[in-house]
């Protein structure tokens, strides 16, 4: 296996631009696929064979009115201020009914009828029941839900949601992309190079961007939980980093030790690829092994896992060489961050002169017999 990764990182460095290509071309026909599809992941999901599953499958047959979504809706009174007051209590009625007018909800409970206020008469609660499950409620219809509660809010009440579906707050920083910044500092540490650094994360995105367009264009068929988009994406970013990662720290010791960029590309993909390969396909069969469990969300979770975790093991192992065949010797360097200069010159002049050692005054003990370029460098960080 190692020589037909050799050869195949070989042919992907020197045929660098039809690799690109390539690979931008798949991303393309994805985009435009996920576009024209239009395929949406729901929230729905089913545990056959369960108590739980049968229970809400004999509610919807005989009580549908108690099978749907529900959310509840907390009134609270400010300190020191009664939510049993007539005119909070007539606000809250008011925003029971408003509730009540919007389309797929079925019922919603007065906290005074129902008798759900709070002891010290400063919590309410409401419940607004949909006419269907929660990843059926249109968004719409959630939209609406604050806006609904607009005249609570006017009388001095403050409102908030919880529950089956309720309105979230507008999305702040993306967890993603706090995630590929942290790594992108810790890849900017270890190789000391924005080049090195940053192909990894390079790969990586082409291999998320292919595999979500690709889970959008299945949803236009199949019935795919949203949570396995989340979980692809993780996977997809870090099986994607790790991968290139082990391929680039072995291309740059190959060509610190003195061979060509392309003999270093292929004797990466034909050492570390190979453990990279064995990784990946450890790792596709272990997530391809839900499907054992014959739970259909944990089955399509787990496949297109593995389905992204896949990709990302093919660029690794071709695009990543065609990206070594750009920056050519440009991944050897040493970067130019505080102390890494003097480290590069130590490490020169260890390879350079192996023979020599010399000892720094003061220096003494059993460093002193180690080899040539390891206590160079030491002393030079030191």
């Amino acid at each position: 296996m190692s020589t037909y990764l050799y050869r195949l990182s070989r042919w992907c460095f020197r045929h660098r631009w039809a690799t690109l290509a390539s690979w931008i071309l798949i991303v393309t026909v994805a985009v435009i696929g996920a576009q024209a599809g239009g395929g949406k992941t729901d929230d729905n999901f089913s545990i056959p064979g369960t108590e739980s599953q049968q229970a809400v499958s004999v509610l919807k047959d005989k009580l549908p009115a108690a099978s749907g979504a529900s959310t509840q809706v907390v009134f609270a009174a400010p300190d020191g201020q009664d939510i049993t007051d007539a005119t909070k209590q007539k606000a809250i009625t008011q925003a029971v009914r408003d509730l009540g007018a919007l389309p797929q909800v079925t019922q919603v409970s007065n906290p005074f009828e129902t008798k759900l206020v709070s002891p010290d008469k400063q919590i309410a609660l409401a419940t607004v029941t949909y006419d269907t499950a929660a990843g059926n409620v249109k968004d719409a219809t959630v939209d609406k839900l604050e806006p609904a509660t607009a005249a609570a809010e006017d009388a001095d009440v403050q409102v908030a949601f919880s529950g089956d579906v309720y309105p979230e707050d507008e999305a702040g920083v993306n967890s993603e992309a706090i995630g590929m910044a942290v790594a992108l500092l810790v890849l900017l540490v270890t190789f000391g190079s924005f080049v090195a650094g940053g192909m990894p994360l390079i790969t990586a995105l082409f291999g998320v961007i292919i595999s979500m367009m690709s889970i959008t264009m299945l949803a236009a068929v199949f019935d795919i939980a949203s949570a396995a988009t989340s979980v692809a994406t993780m996977l997809g970013l870090s099986c994607g980093i790790d991968y290139a990662l082990f391929i680039v720290s072995r291309h740059r010791a190959n060509l610190q030790a003195g061979h060509s960029p392309e003999e270093a590309a292929g004797r990466a993909a034909g050492t570390a690829g190979s453990s990279v390969l064995f990784a990946g396909l450890s790792v596709i069969i272990a997530l391809c092994g839900l499907t054992v469990v014959g739970i259909p969300f944990l089955s399509v979770m787990g496949l297109t896992a593995a389905g992204t975790v896949a990709i990302g093991l093919l660029i690794a192992l071709t695009l990543l060489p065609a990206f070594l065949g750009f920056a050519g010797k440009r991944m050897g360097r040493f970067s130019r961050l505080p102390g890494m200069r003097r480290a590069r010159a130590a490490t020169e002049t260890s390879v350079n002169a192996p023979e020599e050692l010399t000892v720094p005054a003061g220096r003494t003990g059993s460093c002193a017999t180690a080899s040539p370029s390891w206590s160079s460098a030491f002393w030079a960080w030191g």
